[in-house]
């Protein structure tokens, strides 16, 4: 008669799927890191494109009779009333804070002027993270281009 063996897994079965386990782990969390950083950078350049024209769009329609822009300020993007963020009324800001893993640069402010929606200068701007820089600029007729 034959001794029943009994059902289950042996050591060497467990440590090579262990093993394997620890391999895609090693090669997929880095990857995942990466994609999230490039999408955070993506989410934040929208949200800059997204906060000028709501800018624009606030000073054409001279909502509360005054002009809008949109300014850096550390690592937060403001949309404010009024004509300079210095002077801006603090009471009606929309603030999106940039994730820390995205460097912002360029210009600190564009101001667009009630009713034609004009910004009073042409503007850069540029963030960076994940190893890419996505510029953004606005032009003279207050177009938004990246």
């Amino acid at each position: 008669m034959v001794p029943k063996r009994s059902a289950g897994f042996t050591l060497l079965e467990m440590i090579l799927v262990m093993g394997i386990i620890t391999i895609i782990m090693a090669v997929s969390v880095p990857l995942y890191a990466s994609l999230s950083n490039r999408n955070q950078l993506q989410v934040s350049v929208s949200l800059l494109a997204q906060d000028l024209y709501q800018a624009q769009a606030n000073s054409r329609a001279q909502l509360n009779d005054s002009a809008w822009g949109v300014a850096f300020n550390g690592q937060t993007i403001t949309l404010f009333q009024g004509n300079s963020y210095a002077s801006r009324s603090s009471s009606q800001d929309v603030n999106y804070v940039v994730p820390s893993a995205i460097k912002m640069s360029g210009d600190s402010q564009v101001v667009y002027s009630r009713l034609y929606g004009l910004p009073t200068a042409t503007a850069n701007f540029s963030l960076s993270g994940a190893g890419q820089t996505m510029p953004l600029a606005v032009n003279s007729k207050g177009m938004v281009e990246y």
